[in-house]
């Protein structure tokens, strides 16, 4: 993958001249609206996403995503391969720049919620489509031919009859002045050729040779390099710095406290660490100071206030009432970090009030924000250049990291790249939120399902992301505040449920004739903020977990039992008999093994997964896991598969042992050993299987984390009988018998 700036990309070949350039304006969704334009070859086209034919017949694609492990940029290559007719290896991706017009998800340039390939699957391919038309119709002008005659392979345009052939370099000036088509025609999925079939990655090669650039190796001129020394509780400040001696150690420029703790900056990064850890520090009390986990765990059980209704099908309370069979239970999730292997980073460079920043973000417009009010500037002022990120799962949609680069580079004086540590990566992190979930079912005499209600307690990740919901909007700052606050003051009087905090239970596929969904925020001064899958991946588990428990108080297998709740020809039905088939499920399970199933629908994506689960000294093993996946159309499988299993070993690294405590406001979790991620020989077989599909493509980023810790506590109850319905499940089964 060759990685350019926009900039330098727009420089070193449209003013030379004979470059097509298109644009095409990516909308939420693949069947939203595409504007495609041409340029001349001297000028520069300001939109959303590049395509442009270079004279040398390689394509340069601008990337609006980032590219945070889940193959982004081989995906948008792969639909632009397709429908321009050239190999994959004829691309080059570099990551546009910040910039209004890229501003496609959620109203930001951002990455998230598993929508980047549906939301280019048809606009991207509308833009390659309509450059491969218009080079075709160079060809046939130049050839005086029909259209109809002509071919297009391997970056060529063909005349069979006459034997004649350009390359598509040789046509960019013809095709240039050509009107660009409102309507190319799409190849049909019967005509493709790389989409599904093409199976390798195009950065695979620079991140195993090592000349990937991530966040951390960015290098510039003049570069100083910074830590920060943050304190125990989230939010504290030093009221006295002591650092006389770490100031006369080797290369340090300055030490000094602003808001966020005390900055240590020194020419190299060990020497700014080696000084930081000479420096004595006392601290405020914090904003997160007195907040107890456990002590909120317990008032989260205590709540029976009834909420805000989120969805509220038939007549739930009164059904539940008359139910010949009624089951209650409790589901509790901890406090989770993201934790990704890079930890956060940023270089940034500070001219005034204007600013560049190099970040592995996953929000551009945030950084531009956060960096624009850290140094008194605007947004427009800020120029944000995205490098791969060594993992995000939603941490790096929050730019605290970029205001603390761009307010340690502001006292400088000089660019500075800032590297947290993984002790500040953990204990100032955004966190999942602690959830509690309260289920209630009803069965009918006939064993079915007649009315069932959900009321999640967590806190608000919408209250918690003002910041990121003012970076999003338009219009002047001190408007938006305005328009931020007055959302959030709806939010925090509880006349509007959360965005996030009943996903995955009020849109449940489940036929269900009486459903109530309620929803209570719970507030503290520790920050929130999404992880990965959101609130599916913890309401994900409290329902698979309660219908598993439904299913037995039925007296039927859990597979049927859901079998009779999904629609017919759904693709819940098609997973499900996919997934009995695959893992063989109704055959008895290997001695001492427990087997459980689970499904969820998140990010319009189904998957199923059966978990292979045993006991052994007392250590909860997963030794098979079974999933299927409709996600639709599957652009390159690998990266679908690649991705299930990712997210099952994430998921199963939480599942199991994963939590974030937090006893008088300081966390409790410093590093990987107190907060473990599944190791290589704890990893279980995963066995994917991908449906075909002829659908527009659904997320893959996400969905296959939220069955999983269902998939497994149904499997300890079927080993075991006994119901663990708190995460950790290690944990919890530690502790059974415990309140």
């Amino acid at each position: 993958m060759i990685e350019v700036s926009r900039r330098g990309f727009l420089s070193s070949t449209l003013v030379g001249g004979g470059a097509l350039s298109l644009a095409v304006t990516v909308g939420c969704g693949s069947s939203s609206p595409t504007r495609v334009r041409h340029a001349e070859a001297s000028g520069e086209l300001v939109a959303n996403m590049y395509i442009t034919v270079m004279p040398d017949g390689r394509i340069a694609l601008a990337v609006n995503k980032a590219e945070i492990g889940q193959g982004i940029t081989t995906g948008f290559a792969t639909l632009v391969a397709e429908e321009l007719g050239v190999p994959i290896d004829h691309i080059d991706v570099h990551f546009a720049d910040s910039h209004p017009e890229y501003r496609t998800s959620f109203g930001m340039h951002q990455t998230g919620g598993s929508t980047s390939t549906h939301e280019a699957f048809g606009s991207l391919r509308h833009a390659a489509a309509a450059a491969r038309e218009m080079l075709v119709l160079a060809a046939a002008a130049n050839w005086r031919v029909p259209v109809a005659e002509l071919a297009v392979a391997d970056g060529r345009v063909r005349h069979a009859a006459s034997k004649r052939e350009a390359s598509f370099g040789e046509l960019t000036r013809h095709a240039a002045r050509a009107p660009v088509p409102d309507h190319p025609r799409l190849k049909p999925p019967s005509e493709f050729t790389t989409i599904g079939k093409v199976n390798r990655r195009i950065d695979a090669r620079a991140k195993v040779d090592g000349t990937a650039q991530f966040g951390i190796d960015v290098t510039i001129p003049n570069l100083v390099h910074a830590v920060v020394i943050h304190g125990p509780v989230y939010g504290a400040r030093a009221r006295k710095v002591m650092a006389d001696a770490a100031r006369t150690r080797a290369g340090v420029i300055d030490i000094f406290a602003f808001r966020w703790g005390v900055a240590v900056v020194a020419e190299k990064y060990w020497q700014a660490l080696a000084a930081a850890n000479d420096v004595e520090v006392e601290w405020s009390q914090g904003q997160a100071a007195g907040l107890d986990s456990e002590k909120l765990r317990l008032a989260m059980r205590a709540t029976t206030a009834d909420g805000t209704t989120t969805r509220d099908d038939g007549h739930a309370p009164r059904v539940l009432g008359e139910a010949r069979t009624k089951l209650e239970a409790i589901y509790e999730a901890p406090y989770l970090a993201h934790a990704p292997m890079e930890p956060q980073n940023c270089t940034v460079k500070v001219d005034g009030r204007k600013a560049e920043v190099w970040a592995p973000c996953q929000s551009p417009t945030v950084v531009q924000a956060f960096v624009a009010n850290a140094i008194g500037g605007d947004s427009d002022q800020v120029i944000v250049h995205t490098t791969l990120s060594g993992g995000g799962f939603g941490r790096r949609v929050v730019a605290d990291f970029a205001t603390q680069a761009a307010l340690i580079a502001k006292q400088v004086g000089r660019p500075v790249k800032l590297i947290w540590s993984r002790e500040s990566d953990m204990t100032q992190a955004s966190y999942r939120p602690q959830s509690m979930v309260r289920m209630q079912g009803g069965l009918s005499a006939e064993g079915q399902l007649a009315a069932m209600s959900a009321h999640c307690i967590s806190q608000s990740i919408t209250l918690s992301s003002g910041a990121i919901l003012n970076a999003a909007l338009p219009g002047p700052r001190a408007l938006r505040g305005v328009v931020v606050d007055s959302l959030l003051a709806m939010f925090s009087t509880n006349s509007m449920g959360d965005l996030f905090a009943t996903e995955g239970i009020k849109d449940t596929p489940y036929q269900i004739p009486n459903l109530r969904v309620d929803f209570t925020p719970v507030r503290t001064k520790l920050p929130v903020a999404t992880w990965r899958s959101v609130g599916h991946s913890v309401n994900g588990f409290a329902v698979e977990s309660f219908i598993d428990e439904l299913a037995h108080a039925a007296g039927q297998d859990p597979l049927g039992f859901r079998h009779k709740l999904v629609a017919p020809g759904s693709r819940q039905r098609r997973v499900l008999d996919a997934l009995a088939a695959q893992s063989k499920w109704g055959e008895p399970a290997p001695k001492g093994i427990g087997r459980g199933l689970a499904r969820h629908q998140s990010f319009e994506t189904e998957v199923g997964e059966v978990a292979d689960v045993e006991i052994v000294d007392g250590r909860i093993k997963v030794r098979r896991v079974y999933c299927v996946v409709d996600c639709g159309i599957a652009v390159n499988p690998n990266i679908v598969r690649a991705q299930m299993e990712g997210a099952i070993i994430f998921g199963l690294s939480a599942a199991l042992d994963q939590e974030i405590t937090v006893a008088g406001g300081v966390v409790q979790q410093r590093n990987f050993d107190a907060f473990p991620p599944l190791r290589m020989f704890e990893a279980p077989e995963i066995v994917v299987q991908i449906l075909d599909s002829d659908q527009p493509p659904t997320g893959v980023g996400e969905p296959g984390l939220p069955p999983i810790a269902a998939a497994v506590a149904n499997a300890i109850f079927a080993l075991t009988g006994t119901r663990l319905r708190r995460l950790p499940l290690q944990h919890a089964w530690d502790q059974r018998g415990e309140k």
